[in-house]
């Protein structure tokens, strides 16, 4: 019990914690003022992003906590150090700053340089440390394309540019931090402050200081031309196979050690390189989620609403309401008012298939369907 409670303290006494803290309610409060600014109603105002950040990035520390302890992952604390001040920088230099495999890669090489400079900050099989967190960044990859994939749909929001055509188009954005608190073993008892509650664990005739030390996940998706859902499912693919490429460099480097410079810069810049073709093809899709002539398209859908009920989904393009052709915001709400109680719509998916949907909808204000819409002016 003693340790735990001084694990805890490890934990929370660390500065980047609490600055992930401040990030994270930053960013739902930044992406709730953008949406009342542009359509004068949060798509999502219950702070989804709040949410996510502590239990899913509490699930995401327990299965790299169940590799990191499996494998003996150690680290140092000149690395951590290093680590903190690259997380501080790059959460204040978005998208990197949501990207983990990139910041655990850039400190690691910053602290292989840096003690390739100073020598005296240079530990014992350095270079095998380094090998076992490149795997951890193989780990990573992993995890972050499946939580790219369950939660970008969540925090998506819609922004709302002018073409070069000059016509009102529609982008969505999608980021999303985590706080992943992550168990590391750190070799011999003088690496860590004498402060009196680091905790201790003995295997075999060697001690190790065990710690919890919070990593940042996270991504930054932007789709142009395509829904955000079929971005990020395509992309986890990608994710995996990378993150499965990592895993195995790791363990190539970790018997050959020799080679961790140029794993880790090769590993860094291919990372860069996922980033840009992630974001070249969310141009690349041939829809256009432009304000048509006829009909209103949807840019999101509010949840718990009749909108909601009869399966409307961003894209979609209402032509006709209760009989009547749609044309524009202001008919269309024209239109719902015309049956208090009720809605009758036909839509136009991004296939071009026309359906036909219906649902009650609130008496007393049959005008809140719940849908996003381009705003007129």
């Amino acid at each position: 019990m003693e340790m735990f409670v001084n694990m805890l303290l490890t934990f929370f006494t660390t500065p980047l914690l609490w600055v992930a803290i401040v990030f994270a309610f930053w960013l739902a409060l930044h992406r709730i003022k953008h949406e009342r600014q542009t359509f004068r109603i949060a798509v999502n105002p219950k702070w989804p992003e709040l949410k996510l950040f502590w239990w899913h990035g509490l699930l995401a520390g327990l299965a790299l906590s169940c590799c990191t302890l499996l494998l003996g992952v150690t680290i140092n604390l000149n690395w951590w150090l290093v680590y903190q001040i690259v997380a501080v920088v790059a959460l204040f230099l978005m998208p990197i700053g949501f990207a983990g495999n990139v910041l655990i890669l850039l400190s690691a090489l910053l602290y292989l340089i840096s003690a390739m400079i100073w020598p005296q900050y240079q530990i014992l099989a350095g270079n095998s440390l380094l090998a076992e967190l490149l795997i951890v960044v193989g780990l990573i990859t992993i995890l972050t394309g499946f939580l790219q994939k369950w939660d970008a749909t969540k925090v998506v929001t819609p922004h709302v540019i002018t073409s070069s055509r000059g016509r009102m188009t529609a982008m969505f954005t999608s980021r999303q931090i985590y706080l992943a608190p992550v168990f590391f073993l750190v070799p011999g008892t003088n690496q860590l402050p004498d402060w009196g509650f680091w905790p201790v664990l003995h295997i075999g005739q060697q001690s190790f200081n065990i710690v919890i030390l919070p990593l940042i996940l996270g991504f930054s998706v932007k789709a142009i031309k395509e829904l955000m859902s079929a971005l990020v499912t395509r992309d986890l693919r990608t994710q995996i196979t990378f993150g499965g490429v990592i895993v195995v460099a790791g363990i190539v480097s970790f018997i050959f050690p020799s080679i961790i410079l140029s794993t880790l810069s090769v590993a860094l810049i291919i990372c860069f390189i996922l980033q840009w073709r992630l974001r070249r093809q969310s141009r690349a899709n041939k829809q256009h989620f432009t304000k048509p002539y006829a009909g209103i398209r949807i840019l999101g859908v509010l949840e718990q609403t009749p909108a909601a009920k009869m399966g409307l989904e961003a894209g979609d393009v209402i032509v006709e309401c209760n009989g009547q052709a749609i044309s524009n915001n202001e008919n269309f709400y024209q239109a719902i008012q015309s049956h208090s109680t009720y809605c009758h719509l036909k839509v136009q998916d991004l296939q071009g298939e026309y359906r036909i949907t219906e649902s009650a909808v609130f008496a007393d204000a049959p005008h809140e369907l719940g849908v996003i819409l381009f705003p007129e002016n």
